[in-house]
């Protein structure tokens, strides 16, 4: 998929202003339903929400399918943030969005007769579907919901940084490999061919826990075309039922890469270049391309050359191993 910005559209990218509740949600719900190498890092947590489900989320599941664009409405573009604002948002859908996003959707006959009724335009079922959403979100995301923010806040802290210091193409560089980016076009991997236009409202970046590849979400109405990418992997991962989420790279880590080695691969959760990696950690130039070399031939992390500057970013692999 690939989103072509326009001069003004580039004026108005931003970063989201903070971890969004229902984007957490609906991504979750696809990373539910995949079991591919990318998705490891969540394996706990899957299983642990699997066992819970409630009957009503076989409709979420199908309105959330993996590799299969996220429905608008379910993620809406709300003045206030937070889930409550977010599900009333929900519960107004009119009759002709809510059809017109659910046009292309399978047909299911096990869902019940409230949701499968949804595809028609028939906003009857809402009321049931914001409580499914709502009953989800206390089994699956609340028990991680402040660590998983904090991931976010420390995301958006270093793209702002880039952003502030270094303008939009930097931004935008920083999301490779995940997202590639040769202005004025943005392209990711999600297997859906197509493209979309901002319209000149603009793009809103925003980094999500419960995601492992970039997902966009299309304009609708005046509200901006949304990337949502995986936000960097830091320290103090949101994987498990809560009682591991406090750890940092233990002993054990140290051990099988070596401490510098290691912490280089801490480092490189935020995505940076060999320069960024030997002042972070306090060795010389050489070093950190030696140490970034072992790293990369393990398949743990992947490098590009932008420019003059070599950029590290973590694999799917180095992800789930920083997160054990």
């Amino acid at each position: 998929m690939r989103i072509e910005l326009t001069l003004q559209d580039l004026t108005r990218v931003r970063l989201a202003p903070e971890a969004d509740p229902l984007t957490e949600l609906v991504s979750s719900l696809q990373i539910l339903q995949r079991s591919d190498a990318g998705t490891a890092l969540f394996n706990r947590w899957r299983h642990r929400v699997r066992l819970g489900l409630a009957e009503s989320a076989s409709v979420l599941l199908w309105l959330c399918r993996p590799y299969a664009p996220i429905p608008a409405f379910l993620v809406p573009h709300t003045e206030e943030g937070g889930l409550a604002a977010g599900l009333d948002e929900i519960a107004r859908t009119d009759p002709v969005c809510l059809k017109t996003a659910l046009q292309d959707f399978p047909v299911n006959r096990e869902l019940p007769a409230w949701a499968a009724s949804l595809p028609d335009g028939d906003t009857a079922g809402l009321p049931k579907l914001v409580q499914a959403l709502q009953d989800y979100f206390e089994l699956s995301l609340a028990p991680v919901w402040e660590p998983a923010r904090a991931q976010v806040d420390a995301d958006r802290g270093m793209r702002a940084r880039l952003l502030l210091h270094d303008g939009v193409d930097a931004v935008m560089t920083s999301l490779r490999p995940l997202v590639r980016w040769v202005c004025p076009v943005l392209e990711i991997g999600d297997g859906i061919i197509g493209s979309c236009g901002a319209g000149g409202a603009g793009l809103t970046l925003s980094p999500t826990y419960f995601a492992v590849c970039p997902v966009i979400v299309p304009a609708e109405g005046e509200a901006p075309v949304r990337l949502l990418y995986p936000a960097a992997r830091q320290a103090t991962p949101a994987t498990g039922d809560g009682s591991d989420l406090r750890r940092t790279p233990d002993a054990a880590l140290a051990d099988l890469l070596g401490p510098t080695r290691a912490a280089t691969l801490a480092v490189l959760a935020a995505g940076c270049s060999t320069s960024e990696v030997a002042a972070r950690l306090g060795v010389t130039p050489s070093a950190a391309s030696k140490h970034t070399t072992v790293l990369r031939r393990a398949g743990l992390i992947t490098t590009e050359r932008d420019r003059n500057a070599v950029l590290h970013s973590l694999t799917p692999l180095g992800s789930a191993l920083l997160g054990t």
